[in-house]
């Protein structure tokens, strides 16, 4: 549909030309279908502010991703438009006129190009791209198969070429899982002020923000823009926890195998028994905390709109009212034991190994609460320990697509870098 253009490559067109910037990306959200454009965007701005902004970027800054344009996922905010959650009334209950979010703040000063605001699953409570009030998020690729979500418009976008950054969030495995539905590379933070100031939550102390890239080269670039980067003075030590039962039923079996080869990850014993010790029940432990947190945000609402939300995602809200005190008593103590799991592994190991998702993109028929709970016990444990987790795409040259994540500790070092070199 459209050739991407590389970070570098945009920011020279705006350093030359501006106004001819701006003519480009609109020209890219032409070409998108009328029918996708509302399961994709929730906002675009019009080809005079683009122009607008597009000429103040490259006259205020001269950074690398000056004149780039990017997306944010429509939980951001971004000055005079409104915040939706891709739901249908958030505006009513949290209304403008909003600032700045922290990442389009920094965005500014780096002298990046707003691009317009994506769509998400409702509330960013949901790992498929679904939207009940919006439509589904198609894959970017795959007829009938979904992006993967919550950050599913983000990813279709730099996808298929829009903008070659787009932000998004994850609390579950947001990012995670469209990274590897769509074949990107994919970074969430640990949380931070990008995930809590102008960002309207969903569970607010597991939530975090990060963004997607197309390729290798453009993630190393705004990389080394967004993060500080710090490096390990030695080789890159890798731990690999892959359950390898599950891994040999996976059509991505081989190619996941070598990626690992060439990361250097290697298996242990030990920690690999101890990793399936932490887990046992731990996506839903993680459950039963993160819709606590999510109750806590929509309590005030929930009844008196009820019929204003898709039920599923209703429901995944309001079951925190029925859990019991043991229930989060036992939750906790889960979270504490993978907590300590991981505290203890990464004073042996600089980065950890493990699937974003057995397989490549499914339907939205074939997203069922089973596969749903698959998903969760891969992504959960990092996202109960709050940790940096950079994705990469494993693809297999026909549009479909899985992920590794790399779980790592200190979300300033440059172990994504690393891996990238690795990997190259």
């Amino acid at each position: 549909m459209t050739s991407p253009r590389s970070i570098e490559e945009w920011k020279a067109l705006s350093a030359e030309d501006p106004e001819k910037s701006a003519n480009t990306y609109w020209a890219n959200l032409d070409r998108i279908p009328q029918s996708d454009r509302t399961r994709i965007f929730s906002l675009l701005p019009n080809l005079p502010s683009l122009k607008d902004a597009f000429t103040s970027s490259v006259s205020k800054a001269s950074g690398q991703i000056a004149g780039v344009p990017y997306l944010l996922k429509d939980l951001f905010d971004f000055p005079n438009t409104a915040t939706t959650a891709s739901s249908t009334f958030l505006e009513e209950v949290r209304p403008g006129p909003h600032g700045d979010s922290a990442v389009s703040h920094d965005l500014r000063e780096h002298g990046a190009v707003f691009g317009g605001k994506t769509q998400l699953n409702e509330f960013a409570y949901g790992l498929s791209g679904e939207n009940l009030h919006y439509g589904n998020c198609p894959h970017p690729f795959i007829a009938g198969a979904l992006s993967g979500g919550s950050s599913s418009g983000s990813a279709w976008a730099v996808s298929r070429g829009i903008a070659p950054i787009g932000f998004g969030t994850d609390t579950g495995g947001s990012i995670r899982v469209p990274a590897a539905w769509c074949g990107l590379f994919g970074l969430r933070l640990s949380p931070d002020r990008w995930s809590k100031e102008g960002c309207f939550p969903l569970a607010p102390s597991y939530d975090t923000a990060g963004w997607f890239c197309s390729s290798a080269e453009d993630f190393k670039t705004s990389f080394k823009v967004l993060v500080t980067g710090l490096g390990v003075p030695r080789d890159l030590k890798g731990l690999d926890l892959t359950d390898r039962k599950k891994l040999e039923s996976s059509d991505y079996n081989r190619r996941i195998l070598d990626t690992y080869s060439k990361l250097r990850a290697t298996t242990d014993n030990a920690y690999s028994e101890a990793y399936a010790s932490a887990t046992l029940e731990l996506s839903k432990h993680f459950s039963v905390l993160q819709s606590a947190e999510a109750l806590e945000v929509h309590k005030d609402w929930l009844e008196e709109r009820r019929h204003q939300y898709d039920p599923v995602v209703w429901q995944r809200i309001a079951r925190a009212r029925d859990w019991t005190a043991e229930d989060i008593e036992a939750a906790k103590k889960g979270e504490e034991k993978i907590m300590s799991f991981f505290d203890a592994a990464f004073e042996e190991y600089d980065f950890i190994t493990l699937p974003a998702s057995w397989t490549s993109a499914i339907s939205a028929k074939e997203h069922t609460d089973a596969y749903r709970s698959q998903l969760l016990d891969l992504t959960s444990p990092g996202s109960l320990a709050r940790l940096p987790i950079f994705t990469i795409p494993i693809r297999n040259g026909s549009g479909e697509s899985t992920g590794i994540q790399i779980l790592y500790r200190d979300p300033k070092s440059d172990v994504p870098l690393r891996i990238i070199e690795a990997i190259s």
